[in-house]
C-alpha cells in the first residue's frame, strides 16, 4: 500500500510558499526538511498535483492548520 509518507510530489517545491514564501526549489523548514501544507494546496490548485495524491497527504496529517508542515518522509514516491 502507498501512503503519503512514501510518495513525493517534485511539483509543491517549483512554487513559492504563499505561507512563508519560501523560493521555489528550496524547502519551507529546513530540519526536518518540510512543506507547508500551504504550498501543497497550491500545487493542487495550479493542477500540478491529483486528488488522489492529495487525500493521501492529508491523510497522513494529524493536525491540519494554516501551518501545517509536511515532512520529507511524506515527499518520497511519486505524484
Amino acid at each position: 500500500m502507498t501512503t503519503a509518507s512514501t510518495i513525493t510530489a517534485p511539483a509543491v517545491r517549483t512554487r513559492q510558499c504563499p505561507l512563508c514564501e519560501a523560493p521555489a526549489g528550496e524547502a519551507c523548514q529546513p530540519k526536518p526538511s518540510g512543506d507547508h501544507l500551504a504550498r501543497y494546496l497550491d500545487a493542487y490548485t495550479a493542477g500540478q498535483l491529483t486528488k488522489a495524491y492529495m487525500a493521501r497527504v492529508l491523510g497522513e496529517l494529524v493536525v491540519v492548520d494554516a501551518c501545517a508542515v509536511i515532512t520529507i518522509p511524506a515527499q518520497r514516491g511519486e505524484q
